[in-house]
């Protein structure tokens, strides 16, 4: 590989010289408490690329010092003075005496070597550092679900991510007292609790670098001094953000669910006052309907018993007029079979016949016609008596016209069915109807009798 080509990659992904010096001022407190205990405090600091870590030591006081074998790198370094060399990190561990260091660092190397050559690392700096010396081992966190899957495997150098457990186990089982996962670089908003997280704040937010600090073994006083920087909470993790996730997302299903339940409340409320208005308004209705046909019965029921007594004052009179009535026809009917009834009635048929002269001048003609025939047939059984009257009624010129033209009429009327010829037996003169009858039934004897 081109030197120039790393160096040219870290300054385009890794960032700024400002911005790693920075970040890595987090280790500051965990280095504070070896200072005080061994004001010569040397460093080593394998990888150094840059030099970023050991310009910031050397301005705290320390006395670190660089190896790498990227003479690329190693120039930046050279740039500014810096205390490095172009050596192998398990060789320059390799050279130092025992308990010869307060710390070991090592800032993206670990991704960088196979992992044995890693545990190499790891058992080297625990027979170097001092009682209570710090290890530290920086890496890329696969745990960060787009550093894991995507962004370790841009650098072309890097062998396989180191998952933290990993990296922190292999620190214990070397011999270290207690050792510490720290994560880094998140975005700072990615602490405010109330901050609403969405699906790549799980993906990507997770902390993308981790590091293991371990510590060496040492007296309890010693170890007392970092128990605060041990214990504090760095980062954040994948669980962390899942589950504030996860009880955010509850927290809004909840919150959705409250809301639809309170306007399920509200719509059923307002449901059950709607529909209550609606009852009572029904219900004013109906009252009012009903006072309405209650007074309209009452009415009724009122003009029902006036009319009762209205039909029975009638029927009441009624009966009276019918009393009346009975008695009257009862005094007519008395009237009527009475003798004097009898003897008046001649001149009370007068007395009609004079008030109504037209009416007894036709019911006079009509006496006649119908007397006529008798009257001629009884004179014609009587042949003395008919020559009396025939000659008194020669007297009267006028009056024998009229009998003859009634006379006439009466035979016209007789003569005009052509079935009935004048009778010829008993007398010339015409029957009476009734007499015409008789005759009639007479001829249909005498012809069954004949056959």
């Amino acid at each position: 590989m081109d030197s120039r080509f790393y160096r040219a990659f870290e300054d385009r992904h890794r960032g700024s010289r400002a911005l790693i010096a920075k970040r890595l001022e987090v280790y500051l407190p965990f280095m504070a408490p070896l200072k005080a205990q061994y004001p010569q405090a040397a460093v080593l600091d394998i990888g150094c690329g840059r030099g970023e870590w050991i310009e910031l030591l050397l301005g705290e006081g320390y006395l670190p010092t660089g190896v790498d074998l990227d003479d690329g790198m190693l120039d930046a370094c050279r740039a500014l003075n810096l205390p490095v060399r172009n050596d192998d990190a398990l060789n320059a561990l390799r050279q130092l005496p025992d308990e010869s260091l307060v710390a070991v660092s090592g800032f993206h190397i670990a991704e960088h070597v196979p992992f044995s050559v890693l545990e190499e690392m790891v058992a080297e700096a625990s027979r170097v550092l001092r009682p209570g010396g710090l290890l530290i081992l920086e890496t890329p966190n696969a745990e960060n679900v787009v550093v894991g899957t995507n962004n370790f495997f841009v650098d072309p150098t890097h062998e396989r991510p180191i998952p933290s457990l990993l990296l922190s186990f292999l620190t214990d089982f070397k011999g270290f007292v207690r050792s510490k996962i720290i994560r880094l670089q998140e975005a700072p908003d990615l602490h405010d609790m109330d901050r609403r997280l969405g699906v790549m704040d799980v993906l990507a937010g997770t902390s993308p670098d981790y590091a293991v600090i371990a510590q060496k073994q040492a007296p309890a006083e010693v170890l007392s001094a970092f128990d605060p920087v041990f214990e504090k909470d760095y980062g954040v993790s994948l669980d962390q953000l899942a589950s504030r996730y996860d009880q955010a997302l509850e927290g809004r299903f909840c919150k959705i669910e409250n809301q639809m339940a309170s306007d399920l409340r509200d719509m059923l409320n307002r449901l059950q006052t709607e529909q209550a208005q609606r009852l009572e308004l029904i219900e004013s209705n109906f009252e009012r309907e009903r006072a309405s046909l209650q007074h309209s019965l009452e009415q009724a029921l009122q003009r029902a018993e006036q009319l009762q007594g209205e039909m029975n004052q009638s029927l009441s009179n009624a009966h009276h007029w019918y009393l009346r009535a009975s008695s009257f026809e009862q005094q007519l009917q008395a009237l009527r079979l009475s003798t004097a009834w009898r003897i008046t009635a001649p001149l009370r048929y007068a007395g009609h016949m004079l008030s109504h002269p037209a009416q007894a001048i036709s019911s006079l003609k009509q006496g006649l016609r119908r007397i006529a025939p008798h009257a001629r047939l009884w004179l014609a059984r009587r042949p003395a008596i008919e020559r009396k009257v025939l000659a008194s009624l020669q007297r009267s010129p006028w009056l024998m016209a009229r009998l003859r033209n009634l006379l006439k009429a009466e035979v016209a009327d007789v003569s005009a069915d052509a079935n009935d010829p004048q009778h010829g037996l008993i007398d010339h003169a015409p029957l009476t109807p009734r007499g015409r009858a008789i005759e009639s039934a007479l001829r249909q004897a005498m012809m069954k009798g004949k056959k």
